[in-house]
């Protein structure tokens, strides 16, 4: 079965390996991963005798977090980042669980290093003990994967605080960047947080304090994230105020010396605009010293006009 990643029994401890062949079937105590994009697999599920609505559930295409009670069990949708080589992490991937008479299926269109990382503890003997325990090994791998995006993404955030602006449009350009993957976190992870908050309070019935107690430590993580996300959303936003205060002061800054400038040579523009008129008539036209005499008054008029806007104040 090619839709078959992997299949754990939990029956045992530790859990063992179930061979992946045309043989497997479904059976309470058991985890079944499944790639749910291949053909083969609605037909297995109905045979496991999964309701027609679960099953379509599972294979729909597009879903957001919830968490959904069902009579033998529940459905949790979640969502992890995207850690495949050359995708971009906040494109958060789904993961579907159903929790189904005892048994539990995943179901996954791309790679999860998340479930990667627990298929190998238990090929090593140290990983969740039980199916409840898995489901709180899950989650917690899904929140730290989340934590280690979120945190590059706080070091990208700190690293432009403590720069000038010398560089305004590549800054800029930066923090358009980390704000759309900030948004791209926040719109998977705070309904992620209601799904496992309810989660969370159901497993209350059927899970053993202690690991009740984990599941709430994971949804408490994942409260933390969220706010972590809130923060740097409102650091993004003021640095770049920060950047366009800034560039707007440059301009004002370059805009006010080009008055000055201008109100400097606005008489000396006039005066030679006077007496470069060619006709009849102009004073200094027969001597020879004229020029010379035009060229000092000039300058004496520029510094006239520079110590009266030094006494002026205007810089």
């Amino acid at each position: 079965m090619k839709f078959l990643i992997d299949a754990w029994d939990f029956s045992q401890n530790p859990a063992k390996a179930i061979t992946n062949d045309d043989q497997v079937q479904a059976r309470p105590g058991c985890w079944y991963h499944f790639q749910r994009d291949i053909d083969g697999i609605h037909e297995w599920l109905k045979a496991a005798d999964i309701p027609e609505p679960l099953i379509d559930a599972m294979l729909e295409e597009d879903t957001r977090p919830r968490f959904q009670r069902l009579k033998d069990g529940f459905v949790l949708l979640l969502r992890g980042v995207n850690l495949n080589d050359g995708a971009q992490p906040e494109d958060m991937m789904s993961l579907r669980i159903l929790y189904y008479k005892d048994t539990v299926y995943t179901f996954r269109k791309h790679h999860f290093k998340a479930v990667a990382q627990i298929r190998d503890d238990l090929s090593r003997q140290q990983g969740p003990e039980s199916l409840h325990d898995f489901l709180v090994h899950l989650v917690e791998q899904l929140n730290q994967k989340i934590e280690d995006v979120i945190d590059d993404i706080e070091i990208g955030v700190e690293r432009l605080e403590a720069e000038g602006f010398d560089n305004t449009a590549a800054q800029q350009q930066t923090l358009t960047t980390l704000h759309r993957r900030l948004l791209r976190l926040n719109r998977f992870i705070r309904p992620q947080l209601a799904a496992l908050d309810k989660f969370t309070s159901e497993s209350e019935k059927w899970v053993d304090s202690e690991l009740h107690q984990w599941l709430l430590n994971e949804r408490d993580t994942t409260q933390r994230l969220l706010e972590q996300i809130d923060l740097m959303l409102e650091q993004v936003w003021m640095q770049r105020e920060q950047i366009q205060q800034a560039v707007a002061e440059k301009m004002n800054r370059n805009t006010y010396w080009l008055s000055v400038i201008a109100g400097v040579f606005l008489p000396l523009s006039f005066l030679t605009g006077v007496f470069g008129i060619n006709i009849g008539g102009m004073p200094g036209v027969e001597n020879a010293s004229a020029f010379e005499i035009f060229c000092w008054v000039l300058l004496g008029i520029a510094v006239v006009e520079f110590l009266l806007l030094r006494r002026l104040r205007f810089w």
